[in-house]
């Protein structure tokens, strides 16, 4: 430490002493448990002051962020919701297609007209109202609203759904049996 800094040191030292004379006196003049006893308190209010204007300060900052965080997750879960919600909603165009149309097109058109926008692989016709698709490389999510979709829209119903994984993230190959009820 530098000669200048301990001078100011000792000058601040000295002024602080000359202020607290009168108090460290009369707490000299106490008798000793009644110094115990203001050195007890004296500790007391120290600590109070210490919990009101900074522990406590801080738990409620700690709160208020742990509240905010539990609404941000929650809206969040919402909005996750929301979005499945949105992706699996029956599609809002076209009228459901009679009976009119064989299931054979029904499969083709929603295949190259829908979501899926890809012809299946394999396509095998077992009898009128049932058939086996097989898809290959098709994305995982686009599949299911391509299910949805020709459910919803075509009126087929999927019986048996094979669905692998593929090596490349959200690929799939899958192989469908599904049936349109007469």
């Amino acid at each position: 430490m530098s000669a200048a800094l301990r001078q100011k040191l000792a000058g601040y030292r000295a002024q602080i002493a000359g202020q607290t004379a009168p108090y460290r006196a009369r707490y000299e003049a106490l008798q000793p448990r009644e110094q115990t006893l203001v050195s007890i308190a004296a500790a007391m209010v120290i600590a109070a002051l210490l919990y009101s204007a900074i522990w406590q300060p801080i738990a409620r900052h700690r709160k208020a962020l742990a509240e905010e965080l539990q609404s941000a997750r929650s809206i969040a879960t919402r909005l996750a919701q929301a979005e499945v919600d949105q992706r699996f909603a029956a599609p809002q165009s076209g009228p459901i297609v009679g009976s009119d149309v064989s299931l054979l097109t029904a499969v083709d058109q929603a295949s190259k007209n829908g979501t899926l926008k890809k012809p299946p692989a394999r396509l095998q016709p077992d009898g009128d109202n049932q058939a086996r698709i097989w898809f290959e490389d098709v994305e995982f999510d686009v599949l299911l609203r391509w299910m949805n979709e020709l459910q919803t829209r075509y009126g087929v119903r999927i019986e048996v759904a094979d669905i692998e994984r593929q090596p490349t993230q959200g690929l799939v190959n899958a192989r469908l049996a599904v049936i349109r009820a007469p």
